[in-house]
């Protein structure tokens, strides 16, 4: 019982430092667009690249579960939104 409580807390874990990652682009990608300047577009840049790695970890982690597809979705819209910029 102990086993299954840890990993529970575990994924709440992952999915959490995932939705930071995806929360932190969204902020970033937002400020890219509002002030295009190389400052803001480099830190969007940058958070994408931390999500990606965020991304990777939760799957090798926790496996291809609804929480991460939901934030994929959503971490995509935001990076196509950036895409569209430059």
């Amino acid at each position: 019982m102990d086993d299954h409580t840890q990993m529970s807390w575990k994924e709440d874990g992952v999915i959490t430092q995932l939705h930071n990652s995806v929360d932190n682009v969204r902020m970033a990608v937002g400020q890219a667009l509002t002030n295009p300047s190389e400052q803001f577009i480099e830190n969007a840049l940058n958070k994408i690249d931390h999500a990606n790695r965020s991304f990777a970890n939760a799957l090798e982690n926790e496996g291809d579960i609804e929480p991460i597809r939901t934030l994929q979705e959503q971490f995509d819209q935001d990076k196509e939104r950036l895409n569209r910029l430059h």
